[in-house]
């Protein structure tokens, strides 16, 4: 069973955990979408699934590296919402992914409705 769960943390791909990371990032209440710039807007029209939308992943010995550019709602507590962020992407992607997360980095692009 463990070789099968090595192996599935193997075969998962940066593109599916930037997925996992964005999904779990825009349930939690405050986050209003992730945040592209304009050179991967331009990619993402080019190639849909060259760019994962304000999502970065590096795979590290230790652990996954992600970092999150994300856009927030008006009026929200901005440090409370990153940590709530943090734990859910960390939990979502060690669940899913079966590797650790070592870091989880919030990019706070804006706020409000773009």
């Amino acid at each position: 069973m463990e070789e099968n769960m090595n192996m599935a943390s193997n075969d998962v791909s940066n593109e599916m955990i930037c997925s996992i990371a964005s999904m779990a990032a825009l349930g939690i209440d405050g986050i209003e979408k992730m945040f592209m710039r304009l050179s991967d807007e331009i990619l993402d029209a080019i190639y849909p699934s060259a760019v994962s939308k304000g999502v970065k992943v590096i795979e590290k010995e230790e652990g996954y590296q992600i970092d999150l550019h994300v856009i927030t709602s008006l009026g929200i507590k901005i440090p409370e919402v990153c940590e709530e962020v943090q734990k859910k992407v960390k939990e979502s992607v060690e669940i899913m992914a079966g590797k650790p997360v070592s870091q989880v980095n919030i990019l706070v692009k804006g706020c409000g409705k773009y």
